[in-house]
């Protein structure tokens, strides 16, 4: 049982991971990034800040017929694409690999570069992006320390 709750800790972390993935390639993409443990997220058209009930990742965007609830805009299905995206490769990496570090580390490698190559093949770059971008490596350092501590558990 206890086997079980980490295994589902897990594919937790996976979900809010495969959100933030979103949040930060867009973030990077507009020039800014934010630390992991800021809660906010805003719209990119109208700039409000979106309630927290509202930032549930892939479900939010299905109950909120994938629009801005202040302004109405429509959310890109980009966005959707990338958090089912991360999250079924993180989820199936694991799983092939039986929950075993060398699935840690190639979550984390397929993060990473799928990251890079979405911002050097996608849109233009702002000021600074460079300084953002290792911000966001940090950011990223600090997540994927976090998320080690499950693999650490099932490993013992």
């Amino acid at each position: 049982m206890q086997v079980f709750i980490v295994q589902f800790f897990i594919f937790f972390t996976f979900y809010i991971l495969s959100a933030y993935a979103t949040t930060d390639i867009l973030r990077l993409l507009k020039g800014s990034t934010l630390p992991v443990n800021s809660a906010y997220c805003y719209c990119p058209n109208c700039n409000n800040k979106i309630a927290l009930k509202d930032q549930i990742p892939i479900l939010s965007y299905f109950l909120n017929h994938g629009k801005c609830k202040s302004c109405g805009c429509k959310i890109p299905p980009n966005d959707l694409f990338l958090e089912v995206f991360f999250f079924l490769s993180f989820s199936s990496i694991t799983l092939f690999f039986h929950f075993r570090w060398s699935a840690y580390f190639l979550c984390v490698a397929l993060y990473e570069v799928v990251k890079c190559i979405f911002l050097f093949l996608h849109g233009k770059r702002e000021n600074e992006f460079g300084k953002n971008l290792v911000r966001s490596l940090l950011n990223n350092l600090l997540l994927f320390l976090f998320l080690a501590f499950p693999f650490a558990l099932l490993s013992l």
